[in-house]
């Protein structure tokens, strides 16, 4: 190639050359000689319809999972059993995502993304008609359907929740990585479903009607991932030409790097408990007085702010590789958000309390992408899979010991208010503030942006 400047990379096999208008990859094979294939260095509009569709299969998972815990009252009433039980089909679904998350990345390996996402498309629309089914049976088998149609959405959930970091190292540039994670990542299914369904089933006779517009929401979005391309025409950029570590050497690497397990401790504990919170806040406040609509709408302005906040280091991201600087900037600030539960949960103080759930969001889920691409910068070579798929795994296994604990210690029908969480926030607090010392010492090298930047022929 003319006026090219050879680069080697960490494999003796590749080098990277560069010229002025594109880049190749070398790839040397003794049998088949030299192959060259080019990147464009930039993210196509497929990329772009990919995560729309992505998001979409997203947001009909996070519907199906938050539909009890959006109208408690009601959905409690149309089965028959006390919140306590209706808090266990949301733990279901914690539970099934925690259990299916980590062979996800394996899956991603050998299916690839598109089938990946084709197959929790369809498990999901599955598992929403069996819950319609409890529309015709008796009373005291309705619980029993909602769960079984819980539990099936909820198996192949994780392969939509766990693609970010996979799906952005395969079609996004290194300038785009951050927001297409955000944008993958956000749970925008948790912001609409306490806003829309209290809406669409104010009362128990209006239940049925819910439970059939959540699954047809749910088969229309299944719909376009049949569909999708397989992979870009092009690689976005030279990690994403390079090959991974073998899928079983990689997870033994990242069970030995203690860097990548405090990021982890780090997610599951900041990621987890604002899951947590986005799901119990309409049980939290509703002890003062509030209305369910007020609930929705705190529920729903963490995931809508977290939007925003994730936006904002994603685009940070993008343009200066600072992920230690955003973790110990707002890790403190998430913290903060706490104390303000702990304190401002009261009655008529409404504007205090959404502002609290704002900050709580905003600051939260603007970590969560810098918790992926770091993870993902730490433990290249190996799959991005494998460190998103156990980072998934471990914030839903915490959502769910969360769940549980702030459930244990609520207070009783006795108490005043009844059935308030004061004592659960004070150890909410407690958890927050342990779970997120790491921050104070972690450190660690961003490898897979330093092959990326050597095609410019500087190191970053």
């Amino acid at each position: 190639m003319a006026s090219s400047t050879p680069i080697k990379t960490a494999y003796d096999e590749r080098i990277v050359e560069k010229n002025n208008d594109t880049t190749s990859i070398s790839l040397s094979n003794r049998s088949i000689g030299e192959e060259h294939v080019y990147f464009e260095d930039k993210t196509s509009l497929s990329a772009w319809l990919q995560t729309a569709v992505c998001v979409a299969v997203n947001g009909s998972c996070a519907i199906m999972w938050m539909t009890s815990s959006s109208v408690p009252a009601v959905m409690s009433e149309w089965m028959g059993t006390s919140l306590t039980q209706l808090n266990w089909l949301s733990n279901a679904s914690a539970i099934c995502n925690t259990l299916f998350s980590l062979p996800t990345a394996w899956v991603y390996e050998k299916y690839g993304i598109k089938n990946s996402i084709i197959i929790c498309a369809v498990f999901n629309a599955i598992g929403c008609w069996i819950r319609c089914l409890a529309i015709v049976v008796p009373n005291d088998k309705k619980y029993t359907l909602i769960m079984l149609g819980q539990i099936v959405s909820s198996i192949a959930g994780p392969l939509v929740y766990n693609v970010a970091a996979k799906l952005v190292a395969l079609w996004f540039a290194p300038k785009d990585r951050g927001i297409a994670n955000i944008i993958l990542s956000i749970q925008i299914g948790m912001a609409l479903a306490p806003l829309i369904l209290p809406i669409i089933a104010p009362n128990v006779q209006d239940v049925p009607r819910m439970l059939i517009i959540v699954a047809s929401f749910a088969t229309v979005c299944a719909l376009p991932t049949f569909f999708l391309p397989s992979k870009p025409k092009n690689p976005p950029s030279a990690s994403a030409m390079l090959d991974r570590t073998p899928f079983w050497k990689g997870v033994k690497q990242v069970c030995k790097n203690m860097q990548f397990w405090w990021v982890a401790t780090l997610a599951s504990v900041t990621i987890g408990m604002v899951f947590t919170i986005s799901v119990l806040v309409i049980e939290a406040i509703t002890p003062y007085g509030y209305t369910d609509q007020q609930a929705g709408l705190c529920a729903s302005v963490i995931v809508i702010s977290g939007c925003f906040g994730g936006g904002l280091t994603g685009y940070w991201l993008g343009k200066s590789p600072q992920h230690f600087m955003l973790i110990k900037t707002f890790t403190p600030l998430v913290i903060f958000t706490y104390v303000m539960y702990k304190f401002e949960l009261i009655p008529n103080a409404f504007p205090t309390v959404l502002i609290a759930c704002i900050l709580n969001g905003f600051f939260s889920y603007a970590l969560f992408p810098v918790y992926l691409e770091l993870a993902s910068e730490i433990t290249y070579p190996v799959s991005e899979s494998i460190s998103s798929c156990i980072i998934w795994s471990l914030c839903t296994m915490t959502m769910l010991i969360f769940s549980v604990i702030i459930d244990a210690l609520k207070a009783g029908p006795d108490a005043n208010p009844p059935n308030n969480m004061n004592t659960s926030m004070l150890v909410v607090l407690g958890i927050v503030i342990v779970g997120n010392l790491p921050s104070i010492w972690i450190k660690g090298d961003l490898k897979r942006l330093l092959i990326d930047n050597k095609k410019n022929g500087y190191q970053c």
